[in-house]
């Protein structure tokens, strides 16, 4: 992500000296569950019986004059290992029957839903296999009810308009903003897009941001109203809406409801009427583009491609253009969405056995166990085409840059070297995550890493407690910060602890991003929330967090407006997004992008100075010791603003009584004499949700 810097109000480094030193943090150390299932494919050949089909509610109708000879069949197995007999196309290389297509939609608008219809509907899975939200296949994205990883399916779905048999390569996409990374990745290895809007909330801004980067690469976009089957559905709302904003046609808007499995034949019949086939090639110099990867501990890096030249054979000798890594292919094949092994005979109607053809979409092993000498968009060829210079890398993905960043320390049982494998390992299957090594005085060696956002960032954390089992201390969050000095060099800061000293600093200037917000039309001057209503609601929010104010026109139905603002990138990344939901009761939305294209410790932040004097906050977030613990904040080494977490004090004289008071002197000195012993020594335990909390605590 691009960010532009602007000068921002007088910046200091507030660096929070505390007499302690953090030990431990809470972790759960639990494993993610992955369910295993029998995939089969059933394949219907197309009977004269078939000609009175009607399409309900759909632009396209049955030809029944389009019939298919065919001298030849081929038999695979169904779910019931039943022989079906399917007709080979007339003609491979004008339609080699292949789509592939990803799902863009906005959180919570059915996307997972629908997908789970098609794998159901296709006979992908077995019945009694499938279970909500199946290609979200981490415990993490159940538990959250959110796609963070893009997953791929091949499905096989035989028309009712034609007959013909194809294979249908479904990637389901995330919504989040924090992912978008990820839906990047998954339009560049399409040729076309469902575009799913929820018909009760209608368009959101994520949607528009995605699909419109669909339509720039080109793809071809199927627009589907989902919940229909709702009460309160509003369908020629979200219909004029689409119209309006992408200008479809009104006959080609679809109606579905995922839940129900309504209108899932249509959506199927648009994907292989409408979205073109990928454009087969007669170069024989093979060429795959890597836009996902996976590491297994037995074969090593797993990497998913798009196959865009050429044909690749089990066995052949390949190498790896970018990282200049020469290997061998020792098995490739499809997702179902489990690893599928090419010996089986799901593509046999198309190809042989064993090998990919341009315009396929699967998985590669090469027997590469070092997880830093494969990368997302990289390209894979043949070894003797490298060699005599016949082939040229694929354009790479564009790379993401990160809009936040954090500290990430071992502690507990997982060493340096332990989080370092577990990172390698973790930037395989995310390629947005950067991180580099780095060093603390106060949590000794650990990683600086780019995160997409604050989701983002407690993902990562999370999937490496869960799946390594390596335990974290995460500092807080931070965006980076350009400082002029007076000496007329620049540097970009982006550690607290490497804050220039206040003299020598002539302007500062913070990452803006321009932030487009989604939101009902009554909650733009009032809002529920006492705290702002008399300062107007939304937009007295987005003034409140340095907003300024770019425009704002209403949707085609009038009942939504859409606010452009530009923000400062620290407003957005800190709690932005609860308080929109809070004041809206759930409606809003919204979507940010950097401005112009300039990249941009422990208890240390940067923070404005009208908050560096905060420091009474963290006095009730800290917890207690048997010794007082000074928090100060410090502009270098001036002192700007003190508190003190007092001692918990214990009755060491609650069981004298009467008699000598030379007893109860003795007990109090040597309990003065061991606070002052604890004090020196300052060793105590912060759990991490501290560090989220002050963070939090310092820019409220």
């Amino acid at each position: 992500m691009g960010l532009r810097f602007f000068r921002a109000a007088y910046y200091t480094q507030l660096l929070l000296i505390i007499t302690i030193y953090e030990q431990g943090c809470g972790i759960y150390t639990g494993k993610p569950q992955y369910s295993r299932a029998f995939l089969g494919v059933s394949l219907h050949h197309r009977n004269d019986h078939d000609n009175h089909i009607r399409i309900n509610s759909s632009p396209y109708h049955l030809n029944t004059t389009n019939t298919i000879a065919s001298s030849r069949s081929t038999h695979l197995y169904t779910n019931e290992n039943e022989n079906v007999a399917v007709s080979d196309a007339s003609n491979l290389e004008d339609d080699p029957r292949i789509r592939n297509f990803c799902i863009i939609a906005h959180v919570d608008h059915g996307k997972s839903t629908l997908a789970d219809r098609f794998l159901e509907y296709t006979k992908t899975v077995a019945p009694k296999d499938l279970q909500e939200q199946y290609l979200d296949n981490m415990e993490l994205e159940r538990e959250r009810g959110i796609t963070i990883k893009l997953q791929t399916a091949l499905i096989k779905y035989t028309s009712k308009i034609n007959g013909k048999s194809y294979s249908i390569n479904l990637i389901d996409t995330p919504g989040h903003i924090d992912f978008n990374h990820e839906a990047r990745r998954s339009i560049s290895a399409c040729e076309g897009a469902v575009l799913v809007v929820d018909g009760t909330k209608g368009i959101q801004a994520q949607t528009i941001t995605t699909a419109s980067i669909a339509i720039e690469h080109g793809l071809k976009i199927i627009p589907v109203i989902n919940k229909i089957d709702l009460t309160h559905c509003n369908y020629e709302s979200s219909a004029a809406e689409l119209m309006s904003i992408f200008g479809f046609e009104k006959e080609k808007i679809l109606k579905a409801s995922a839940k129900q499995g309504i209108g899932i034949e249509d959506i199927l019949e648009a994907i292989v009427q409408e979205i073109p086939p990928p454009k087969i090639t007669k170069d024989d110099n093979f060429r795959a583009v890597v836009f996902d990867s996976n590491y297994n501990n037995h074969k090593g890096v797993i990497s998913y491609v798009r196959v865009v030249d050429g044909i690749v054979k089990r066995g052949d000798d390949v190498v790896l253009m970018d990282a200049n890594v020469e290997s061998k292919v020792a098995s490739l094949g499809v997702l179902l969405p489990e690893l599928k092994e090419m010996d089986s005979l799901e593509f046999v109607f198309i190809h042989g056995e064993n090998e990919f053809r341009s315009g396929e979409v699967g998985w590669i092993c090469m027997n590469i166990k070092d997880p830093s000498k494969s990368r997302v968009g990289d390209t894979i060829a043949h070894k003797q085409a490298v060699k005599k210079k016949l082939v040229t890398p694929v354009n790479p993905f564009e790379d993401s840059q990160p809009s936040i960043f954090a500290g990430l320390y071992p502690c507990g049982d997982t060493g340096f070297l332990d989080l370092k494998a577990a990172l390698e390992k973790l930037k395989l299957n995310d390629h947005s995550f950067v991180y580099e090594a780095c060093e603390s005085s106060i949590a000794g060696q650990g990683f600086k890493c780019g995160f997409n956002g604050l989701l983002h960032l407690d993902v990562i954390v999370e999937r490496l407690n869960r799946e390594y089992n390596a335990e974290v201390l995460v500092t807080s969050p931070s965006v980076p910060y350009k400082c002029i000095l007076r000496n007329g060099t620049e540097e970009l800061v982006n550690d607290a602890a490497q804050w220039p000293q206040e003299a020598s600093i002539k302007e500062t200037h913070e990452p803006w991003t321009r932030v487009t917000i989604h939101i009902p039309a009554a909650y733009v001057s009032n809002s529920l929330n006492s705290i702002y209503r008399d300062m107007g609601g939304v937009m007295a929010l987005l003034e409140k967090m340095r907003g300024e104010f770019i425009s704002k026109t209403e949707s085609a139905t009038g009942k939504n407006l859409v606010l452009i603002y530009n923000m400062p990138m620290i407003e957005v990344i800190s709690d932005f997004f609860d308080k929109l939901k809070s004041l809206t009761n759930g409606y809003g939305s919204f979507d940010y992008q950097g401005i112009n294209g300039e990249e941009a410790h422990g208890l240390a932040v940067i923070t404005p100075k009208t908050t560096a004097y905060r420091t009474e906050t963290l006095c009730n977030i800290i917890p207690k010791r048997q010794f007082k613990v000074p928090i100060q904040a410090a502009l270098g080494k001036r002192v700007i603003a003190a508190s003190t977490i007092p001692a918990i004090k214990k009755n060491v004289i609650e069981r004298c009584s009467g008699g000598d008071p030379s007893r109860k002197m003795k007990l109090l000195a040597n309990q003065a004499k061991g606070k002052k012993m604890m004090a020196e020594v300052g060793n105590v335990t912060i759990p991490m949700d501290a560090y989220k909390a002050i963070a939090k605590a310092l820019r409220n």
